[in-house]
């Protein structure tokens, strides 16, 4: 019999799992349009997001990859950042769309940096994300990082060891988003 403890900490990853899962899909685009190409390309419509939204989905998403890897965010000022979307010849629209960094640190010993990103790494895979890159460390020389990329909607997700003893940075970068109309 499970305890009270053990019901509800079960009760929170599942409930985590799920909103993320949600919270993903708001990011991707609805599919393909009728009669374009099922794998996205460059002229497919961006996703629609406003920067609230984009602000908690990155919000949630990574809280989400802490818990994961049993780690807890630092209390202090989180990294935050809207540009605007720059295209191949460096010309930007007039309408509004942008990117989005989001980042945080964690206090995390040197000797467990390799177990968070193994964690994190496992739970990205298993939720369809390409690693593109992954390096575990001796204990001795943090530097240990798990980097991803979402196949369809392009976000990107890292989470390293950051300079500085016994600390990890947990980020995500989103593709090009439109505002709402």
């Amino acid at each position: 019999m499970a305890t009270p403890h053990r019901t509800v900490v079960r009760a929170g990853r599942l409930l985590s799992a799920v909103l993320m899962v949600t919270t993903l899909g708001a990011c991707m685009s609805s599919g393909p349009a009728p009669g374009a190409s099922p794998t996205p390309g460059k002229d497919d419509p961006l996703p629609v997001k406003s920067r609230d939204e984009a602000e908690d989905w990155a919000r949630q998403f990574v809280a989400h990859l802490a818990q994961v890897a049993d780690i807890q965010i630092n209390d202090e000022p989180v990294q935050s950042l809207f540009t605007s979307c720059v295209g191949r010849n460096g010309e930007v629209a007039s309408d509004g769309r942008f990117t989005f960094r989001y980042a945080v640190h964690s206090n995390v010993p040197n000797a467990q940096h390799n177990e968070v990103v193994r964690k994190v790494r496992d739970l990205l895979t298993g939720e369809g994300l390409k690693i593109t890159d992954y390096r575990e460390m001796p204990d001795h020389s943090p530097e240990s990082l798990v980097f991803a990329r979402h196949p369809v909607s392009n976000y990107h997700v890292d989470v390293s060891s950051t300079a500085g003893n016994d600390r990890m940075a947990l980020g995500v970068n989103t593709p090009c988003l439109m505002p709402p109309s």
